[in-house]
């Protein structure tokens, strides 16, 4: 794995030609998605020079993300994941890992 962290503002982290921070911003953009998350099932997070992005590793051709979804179904989810995901990574695979799912929204009882 070959990391750069570049001088300047942010969206500086480059991981296996993959701009981290980048990714970061596109999966918490979608509107499927509650937060990136670290942790169990995949331990997905990225370390870098003093600080780590939670929910996202990059490996050979890889983009593995791990969320916690909205009250969405998962197609969507993904879906949403991987078309924003895609924009800014086109040459890795993206594989999505949902960890947990917020609760569903109240039910509304009209009388």
């Amino acid at each position: 794995m070959t990391v750069t962290v570049l001088a300047g503002g942010p969206f500086t982290a480059i991981v296996d030609g993959v701009n981290v921070d980048l990714v970061a911003a596109a999966v918490r953009g979608c509107p499927a998605v509650a937060d990136l998350m670290a942790g169990a099932p995949s331990g997905a997070a990225t370390y870098l020079p003093g600080r780590r992005i939670d929910g996202i590793t990059v490996t050979a051709g890889t983009v593995r993300i791990q969320v916690r979804s909205r009250w969405q179904p998962a197609t969507e989810l993904a879906e949403q994941i991987r078309r924003a995901v895609g924009a800014v990574a086109p040459l890795h695979r993206v594989d999505v890992i949902v960890a947990d799912i917020e609760d569903p929204p109240p039910i509304r009882i009209t009388r």
